[in-house]
């Protein structure tokens, strides 16, 4: 059996747009630390689109992982790979529920001042 979570940030490491958006519901509200929500899809798109194009690149090391029913919460290393090819590792917490097979709140919370100092 696949596990979601790995195709999910598969996806988020590859930086492959159409197929992480493609992973939530159309009314899905992302929540970037303290920043207003997107909702919808093409919120979420431009969002998250936008953050992507200022990085050279990102993966996740997963380090703990609880659920309970639908909800996952994530602890992660994320090694950013910034424009000058420097990387950098921040910690982050992700939670990630879904409806059916797909997401409908993703919220991470990190200090993102390393990937652009």
């Amino acid at each position: 059996m696949s596990d979601w979570i790995e195709e999910y940030f598969t996806d988020v490491d590859a930086m492959n747009l159409d197929a992480f958006i493609e992973r939530h519901t159309d009314d899905a509200v992302v929540n970037i630390n303290d920043n207003p929500p997107a909702n919808g899809k093409d919120e979420i798109r431009a969002t998250i689109g936008g953050f992507w194009e200022m990085i050279g690149g990102l993966r996740h090391d997963i380090r703990n992982r609880y659920e309970d029913g639908d909800t996952t919460i994530l602890e992660s290393d994320v090694i950013y790979t910034r424009k000058d090819g420097q990387e950098v590792t921040v910690k982050t917490v992700s939670i990630l529920h879904r409806d059916g097979d797909k997401v409908d709140r993703l919220a991470f919370y990190n200090d993102p001042s390393p990937i652009f100092a």
